[in-house]
């Protein structure tokens, strides 16, 4: 996942550049890991975590280990969201629901964690507005993303399957 290793200085950029509250700012990592995951498999995720984590890590003040638990509910989420999609049966719409939702979820859990490391979990009710943009644009991109993976999806071959 090559991919999401570029995404952390997307990310950065992102933050910076785009958006006044950094808190609003969709999650691109955790957005293509819950395309990815919900297009081919989760165990495909769980390395992906590690660079990311690493690159947010070295282009901000917070340490990396922060980031890399941030990013770690993205995977998990994606794994309870997938248990029960089979290749052969779920079509396009489900597997973008459970794309959007691990999305979303992912990333208000990357908000969460990434508030309590630096100490300001007490602020984020008062950014209520920003974290619902963040879910929302990491689901849309989410959407994205796996719309553009939807010919790479697993499926089942073979003569009895």
């Amino acid at each position: 996942m090559l991919l999401v290793l570029v995404s952390a200085p997307i990310q950065t950029a992102i933050t910076t550049a785009l958006f006044r509250d950094p808190i609003a700012t969709p999650v691109v990592p955790v957005a293509l890991i819950a395309a990815w995951a919900s297009m081919r498999r989760v165990e495909e995720t769980w390395p992906a975590i590690l660079l990311p984590a690493i690159a947010l890590g070295a282009t901000s003040e917070e340490r990396a280990g922060w980031f890399l638990l941030a990013l770690l509910p993205a995977p998990a989420l994606a794994l309870l969201g997938t248990r029960r999609l089979r290749p052969r049966v779920t079509g396009i719409g489900r597997r973008l629901a459970v794309a959007a939702t691990v999305a979303a979820a992912g990333a208000c859990a990357y908000v969460v964690l990434l508030s309590a490391a630096g100490g300001v979990l007490t602020d984020l009710p008062a950014h209520a507005a920003a974290l619902l943009a963040a879910a929302a644009g990491s689901a849309f991109l989410a959407l994205l993303v796996a719309l553009a993976l939807w010919p790479l999806r697993r499926r089942d071959r073979g003569l009895f399957v």
